[in-house]
């Protein structure tokens, strides 16, 4: 099977959990008007200038309706198979290790969104202004954000992928998952929106990858960059998913020279 087979695979087995689906977005609609009520409170004492009121509704209904994309962790059959041991079964294909887990993941994570994403954009429009979605500040912004986010996606997967490299390491798939799900979340503006961070805070993320799988893409959106600001770090995404892949199949590679499989 090749790695366009394993992604489709995983893709049109994902799209079958339509009941799934349909609770992640009543959880999703519910924490997205939670979560604009309490940065509303925060907005309104703040004397923040360049990110408003509608910008902000906007980066947290365009977080609810794309989480699945960007949500961090490691896929459960993959989680079974360190803890049972069957991950041996994987060394036999004549296949790469890596490409084979990551088609899997970006083919769950393309087909969590597509079943997820439009309901709640369509709501987001349908509100009022103060806790709505606004449309892109332009055509060239929608595009780029449209191309950040197929990068933004492939560099959650990439970075699922040093979680699953964790899991094999200390064969703890879940505290692996954990840690790393909530330090992306963090610092990607999952939890909180990043405009709403200290400058200084800001400015470190500015040299992380974290920033550049939600927020660029978000921010973009909205108009908080410039045309060629976005493609500037458009470019600068790029290079970080080079480079995580790149580390993300050293690390797996220095792995299975001697992998420690439990189970019977």
């Amino acid at each position: 099977m090749s790695y366009v087979g394993i992604f489709k695979m995983h893709l049109k087995g994902e799209l079958q959990y339509r009941g799934k689906a349909i609770s992640g977005i009543v959880t999703q609609v519910f924490w997205g008007f939670m979560r604009i009520s309490l940065f509303t409170a925060f907005l309104a004492t703040s004397s923040m200038q360049d990110f408003s009121l509608y910008q902000m509704s906007s980066y947290i209904w365009l977080g609810q309706a794309f989480l699945a994309a960007f949500y961090i962790t490691v896929p459960p059959e993959v989680n079974k198979d360190i803890v049972r041991g069957d991950i041996c079964y994987k060394f036999i294909r004549p296949m790469d290790i890596y490409n084979q887990w990551y088609a899997s993941v970006l083919g769950s994570k393309i087909a969590s969104t597509l079943l997820r994403f439009s309901p709640i954009i369509i709501l987001g429009f349908c509100l009022p202004n103060s806790m709505g979605l606004m449309l892109p500040v332009s055509f060239e912004a929608f595009l780029l954000f449209c191309v950040s986010m197929c990068i933004g996606v492939c560099l959650c997967s990439a970075v699922i992928l040093i979680a699953i490299y964790l899991s094999i390491k200390t064969l703890m798939p879940k505290g692996a998952s954990a840690i790393v799900m909530s330090v992306t979340s963090l610092l990607s503006g999952a939890l909180i929106p990043l405009p709403l961070m200290p400058a200084s805070v800001q400015t470190v993320l500015n040299f992380l990858p974290f920033r550049y799988m939600s927020d660029l893409p978000y921010r973009i959106y909205i108009g908080n960059f410039t045309i060629a600001e976005s493609c500037m770090q458009i470019g600068i995404a790029f290079v970080w998913l080079v480079a995580l892949i790149v580390i993300g199949k050293l690390l797996m590679k220095s792995s299975l020279k001697k992998v420690v499989v439990q189970g019977g």
